[in-house]
């Protein structure tokens, strides 16, 4: 009976990940987290005075009082309410997370579905490149971008990328060719689907296991990987070519920067536009469409009626547009708190800790990543924090106790 809610347990957790090419993504498992939290919460079965839970609350409350101030000159005033109604539930969905991580989640297992989910979905994506659609019968996007099971939505090699520190700190014990091999695919698919900020992320992980793992012979072998893996992605895919060539030259005016960029650039004016005009609580929270063409350049390559843009593309930068310097004086003491728990903890290698590394990921400030506060992503942040406060809460094995 243990083993089957060990199972059941780690399952549900590891759903946050795996349910993602699914319709509504990770929502039922959310729904069912919040409920499980608040069921162990008003049972006793987990403390409110957690530390873990309390560090938590803090942070999510570093999000949530910029989000509520925004509301005063909000564009969309319903978008707003909703997300400072919708984001404390995220309170007891860390009480149940945390509370299976005590008391039924096997780390091991879970790491191993992990691995799964990802080497399925490598498979999955390369079925789609040989056959022209994948096992579910997905073709590729546009006719040559590999999506896998994903469908429509580029988001293959974000979960790719942006898992790799937990799946490199697993095939760490593996055979050596595992390793050289598992990145070698990641790579070419990551490629394939023609997202360069994947590509971007990917190696900035493989950089950072380089780097706090001291393996900086990996790098000869990487460098290799990534340059046949370009060859074979532009052989096999325009798409994949054409973004790889803005990796051959400098751009050398704002019209090469923001093509080079997929037009981010537009993207990032019209927020910084945003800013300047309200530079105490911004435009409103998920308020960023509706902002956007009042404050656009008159050239911008989006507009609200025939070409929307729903996000920033970038946590800082959104957080900026939306809530002024009060969310980014949020985010900035979110991040100095981070590095304060984890360097006063009893890990004493706390950037071996894949989960940190996912959030170095997920915050670097040259990188584009999704919406931060949406339905499908922010499960993801929360878990990727939640793990992170775990581990550097847990208490290290002695020497005695390794030697025993």
């Amino acid at each position: 009976m243990n083993s089957l809610k060990t199972y059941l347990s780690t399952m549900l957790v590891s759903s946050i990940i795996w349910s993602q090419p699914f319709a509504g993504g990770p929502r039922v498992t959310t729904l069912i987290l919040m409920l499980l939290g608040l069921f162990v919460l008003a049972k006793k079965l987990f403390p409110i005075t957690d530390d873990r839970l309390k560090k938590f609350t803090i942070l999510l409350a570093l999000f949530w009082i910029p989000a509520a101030l925004s509301l005063i000159g909000s564009y969309n005033h319903q978008a707003s309410v909703k997300f400072i109604i919708a984001l404390p539930f995220f309170i007891p969905f860390a009480a149940g997370l945390l509370y299976l991580i005590d008391n039924h989640v096997d780390k091991k297992l879970l790491f191993n579905m992990l691995l799964a989910v990802c080497l399925f979905c490598i498979a999955d994506g390369v079925i789609q490149l040989m056959i022209g659609h994948d096992l579910f019968g997905i073709p590729p996007r546009d006719g040559e971008r590999i999506v896998g099971p994903f469908a429509y939505h580029l988001r293959l090699s974000l979960f790719l990328a942006i898992t790799l520190p937990l799946i490199l700190s697993k095939l760490e014990s593996f055979n050596w060719p595992w390793l050289p091999g598992y990145l070698a695919f990641v790579v070419f698919i990551i490629m394939l689907s023609g997202v360069r900020t994947d590509l971007l992320t990917a190696l900035i992980a493989i950089g950072l296991y380089i780097i706090i793992k001291k393996r900086m012979k990996l790098t000869l072998m990487i460098l290799p990987l990534v340059f046949i893996g370009g060859i074979l992605a532009s052989h096999y895919s325009g798409i994949a070519e054409s973004k790889l060539k803005t990796f051959s030259g400098i751009p050398h005016s704002y019209s090469q920067w923001n093509q080079a960029s997929s037009y981010r650039l537009d993207v990032w004016l019209t927020a910084w536009n945003m800013y300047l005009a309200h530079p105490i609580i911004g435009v409103g929270t998920q308020a960023f469409t509706e902002a956007y063409d009042e404050y656009k350049t008159p050239d911008n390559y989006f507009n609200q009626q025939t070409n929307p843009i729903s996000h920033a593309h970038h946590p800082a930068i959104s957080i900026a547009a939306e809530t002024g310097s009060i969310g980014l004086i949020g985010l900035l003491t979110f991040i100095w708190l981070i590095y304060q728990w984890g360097a006063k903890s009893l890990n004493k290698n706390m950037w071996a800790i894949p989960w940190l590394q996912i959030l170095i990921l997920i915050f670097f400030p040259i990188q584009s990543m999704p919406l931060l506060f949406s339905f499908w992503w922010f499960p993801v942040v929360t878990m990727t924090i939640l793990y992170y406060l775990a581990e550097i809460e847990s208490k290290q094995p002695t020497a005695k106790a390794k030697s025993s």
